[in-house]
């Protein structure tokens, strides 16, 4: 009878995969499938009425309340850096260093976008960042494709160190012992991995910018003046986005600590400073930061039931399971996770931000890995293919649908760099976290 229930489960499972392909609302999916499976669990003997009631649908969403507050405050901070001028003072900086030269002032501008969302989060961030960025990056004769593909894997390649995105992932993953190593925000662990997962996936933005730039005619000096800034940002005011992820990594100070002191900083040096101004400020951005990240709150919510769900019904799917993994080493899983990352798009089964929920648990269960192995597996998939490339991903539509390029175009510029740099990180996870 078991056997039979883990069948449907994955049956039901592949449905869901499916159901995202064709572009489906995830946050239904997820309660649908939260709400069958336990009842499944419930069929098999594994799960009782109560689990529907107090695990799954209460303590499901509830218990990502630690989470949800991260990535609020990094979508806050976001929208400081918007209101006081300081992100397009940097991208206008960076305009300027770049001169007559397109593929540098490209690349430039994708050093800097990378750079911001180390620790700015949120789509409402990356389309304020995006209106600034795609006029200089058009006006330099730059493709579009090739702007849309390298602002967004810009972004994505900040989010390996973005603290909002880290404790968000650990968040999905709460079941596993060890995981509040992780949901506190970044250890100082995680930093020499994340720099040098930052530096890789920059260096696969670059390659991509000078190989399908060659073509490019110069630019001409009006194009520097497309960076719609209208505020006097002083050079000190620019390292800001940077506060977070420095003070974390040398001093220890959680996220939320660093982000106030990178506020105050901003306000200060920005000559935003009086009672008045602050109140404005902090008012303003923090509505509409929360503003930004609902809907994105809403999917992990509804996501985190389906966690709890297929927690509570592992046990059904392990004799189907457990065989596939049993002869396989670790290395061979992060080499597989490697080569199969394109089942992270679409929401499929490699991302957690997706059907791979389902996933991590049957891994998890499988292999008996600790948190600090499973994490970057399968954080990887989610930030170099899931959030960096996939149409799935809200930024990642906006900028298709504002340089007004196809899907299909969009992927063939961006795939054949996002994909090696994923297998490329996935192998170097296995050496700096599971030998």
């Amino acid at each position: 009878m078991q056997l039979f229930l883990g069948i449907i489960l994955l049956i039901t499972y592949l449905a869901l995969i499916v159901y995202g392909f064709k572009g489906g609302n995830l946050m239904i999916g997820f309660l649908v499938l939260s709400v069958l499976w336990t009842i499944l669990g419930i069929a098999g003997g594994v799960c009782t009425w109560q689990t529907l009631n107090d695990t799954v649908l209460d303590a499901g969403p509830t218990s990502f309340g630690a989470t949800a507050v991260y990535i609020i405050f990094g979508a806050w901070f976001a929208c400081v850096l918007l209101q006081t001028g300081i992100s397009g003072a940097i991208i206008k900086k960076a305009t300027e260093l770049g001169g007559d030269k397109p593929a540098l002032t490209c690349i430039l501008l994708c050093i800097v976008t990378a750079l911001i969302f180390t620790s700015s989060y949120g789509a409402g961030a990356v389309v304020a960042i995006g209106v600034i960025v795609f006029p200089i990056m058009l006006s330099l004769g730059i493709p579009k494709v090739l702007a849309a593909g390298s602002f967004c894997m810009s972004v994505g390649c900040g989010l390996y160190l973005n603290q909002s995105l880290l404790t968000q992932a650990s968040g999905v993953m709460t079941d596993m012992a060890g995981a509040q190593r992780f949901a506190e925000g970044v250890t100082r662990d995680w930093y020499p991995y994340g720099w040098a997962c930052f530096a890789i996936h920059l260096l696969s933005v670059i390659i991509m910018v000078l190989v399908s730039s060659k073509k490019l005619e110069k630019s001409h000096a009006w194009a520097a003046q497309a960076a719609p800034v209208d505020k006097d940002v002083p050079v000190i005011a620019m390292v800001a986005p940077l506060i977070p992820v420095v003070t974390n990594m040398l001093f220890g100070i959680k996220m939320i600590p660093g982000i106030i002191i990178a506020v105050l900083w901003a306000l200060v040096w920005t000559k935003n400073f009086t009672y008045s101004k602050i109140v404005a400020i902090v008012s303003k951005t923090f509505h509409d930061g929360v503003a930004d990240v609902g809907l994105v709150l809403g999917f992990l919510l509804f996501l985190q039931m389906f966690t709890k769900a297929a927690g509570s019904c592992k046990v059904l799917l392990e004799p189907i399971i457990n065989p596939v993994f049993s002869g396989m080493s670790t290395l061979t899983l992060f080499i597989a996770f490697g080569v199969l990352g394109f089942l992270g798009l679409y929401r499929g089964p490699l991302t957690i931000w997706g059907a791979g929920t389902a996933t991590f648990m049957i891994v998890a269960s499988a292999t008996n890995l600790p948190i600090t192995v499973l994490y970057p597996l399968f954080y990887i998939i989610c930030c170099t293919v899931n959030t960096n490339v996939c149409p799935t991903q809200s930024w990642n539509l906006w900028a298709i649908g504002y340089t007004g390029v196809d899907v299909k175009d969009f992927m063939k510029q961006t795939l054949p760099y996002a994909l090696p740099c994923a297998l490329i990180l996935e192998i170097l996870g296995y050496f700096m976290w599971a030998v």
